[in-house]
């Protein structure tokens, strides 16, 4: 998610760089000490640390204008509803959520009704094999596996 955030904040030849808030409940992306960040999520990133999700969410929306908004470990029913404002919003989202696999995702029912509702237009399943955060599956808002894209893994 660091790296995504880098990433999409810096931009590239073929893509300008975009503003990029991060909300960083446990300083776990970010690493923030005394509110500034040690790791590098680029230049055009706002970073929220220590404020909970869904808080800092509408705060990101309200007062930041972001273009991509950045979350980790969503559940709560606060969660959902803020993702949904920051989507109806216009923002990208990107977001992890924990789980054993998708059978136990859904079982949740914030996620269930966010994933049956089409919110997300990409899911990607990651693994811990060989290494943790390989790509394991790249599914669409259907939650029909995309086999075009493994060469993402």
């Amino acid at each position: 998610m660091r790296d995504m955030a880098r990433l999409i904040s810096t931009g590239s030849a073929e893509l300008s760089g975009r503003k990029v808030s991060i909300v960083d409940e446990r300083s776990e992306i970010a690493g923030c000490v005394g509110g500034i960040p040690q790791k590098d999520v680029g230049p055009r990133t706002d970073v929220l640390d220590g404020c909970p999700k869904a808080e800092g969410m509408m705060m990101m929306i309200r007062s930041m204008s972001p273009d991509v908004l950045i979350t980790d470990e969503i559940g709560r029913a606060e969660d959902g509803y803020a993702l949904e404002e920051a989507i109806h919003a216009g923002i990208t989202v990107i977001t992890s959520v924990h789980g054993k696999d998708l059978k136990d995702i859904t079982r949740r029912p914030t996620l269930s009704r966010m994933l049956a509702s089409g919110v997300f237009e990409r899911y990607l399943l990651l693994g811990r094999q060989p290494v943790i955060g390989t790509v394991r599956a790249v599914y669409d808002e259907a939650l029909q596996e995309r086999k075009g894209d493994k060469a993402l893994c």
